[in-house]
């Protein structure tokens, strides 16, 4: 395949609408913007509204899986559902502030600076720069499930 013919695959990033995950005493975010980040670029691309329904889909990280959620980026410092979307092998960077886009962006160019970051351009990173172009899919979900939790 050329090199010019490559498809980049954009990488989708969950941000609560309200910046946090937890919202005692109501418990979860139900409202997301969903930001598919293009890696070769570094920006969003396009960024969505989307709604859980606990009703409907009872489980969040489930339904964030769903929808390919790759990552959660949220102004909490921490939280036990992280264990849950970690599960459903989803990252979550704590800790950040801003704007949607600017916090999406912030990250897409590695600017973040967080003991757990999850970086495009990282070496480390398989969900973004490049790294899957360069395997095919049975090496990516090898390395995918070999990949440390935090």
């Amino acid at each position: 395949m050329d090199i010019n013919q490559q498809v980049h695959r954009l990488v989708k990033i969950a941000v609560p609408y309200y910046g946090t995950l937890s919202l005692p005493p109501l418990g979860l975010a139900r409202i997301y913007f969903v930001a598919k980040v293009d890696p070769a670029t570094r920006t969003a691309v396009n960024i969505e509204l989307k709604v859980w329904n606990p009703k409907q889909k009872p489980n969040l990280s489930i339904w964030l899986r769903e929808l390919g959620i790759a990552g959660v980026i949220c102004s909490d410092s921490g939280s036990q559902y992280q264990i849950a979307l970690n599960s459903e092998n989803i990252w979550v960077l704590w800790r950040q502030q801003g704007e949607v886009e600017e916090v999406v962006e912030r990250w897409a160019r590695g600017e973040i600076e967080a003991p757990a970051a999850f970086k495009c351009q990282n070496p480390t990173n398989l969900w973004c720069a490049g790294q899957y172009e360069a395997m095919d899919g049975a090496t990516f979900q090898q390395k995918l499930a070999n990949y440390p939790r935090f």
